[in-house]
């Protein structure tokens, strides 16, 4: 079941500002690469299948330079 949260709407909004590419396989590439994640955990992130725990948030917010509560907001 996919949830719908304001961190899954953020985390693609960054990686929509940071030009990475929609598809989902490159995407999901990306992700994993960055965050060190493997594609399945990746992939269940990307769909909103699995929220991101308090590291990766930081490695998020750090990443693209943002305040890490604002991954968690409207």
């Amino acid at each position: 079941m996919t949830m719908h949260t304001p961190i899954l709407e953020n985390i693609h909004a960054l990686l929509d500002f940071n030009h990475v590419p929609k598809s989902k396989l490159e995407r999901v590439q990306y992700f994993s690469q960055t965050f060190g994640l493997s594609i399945q955990e990746s992939e269940n992130v990307l769909a909103g299948e699995q929220v991101p725990n308090k590291k990766l948030l930081k490695q998020i917010a750090d990443k693209f330079e943002v305040d890490p509560l604002w991954l968690l907001k409207n």
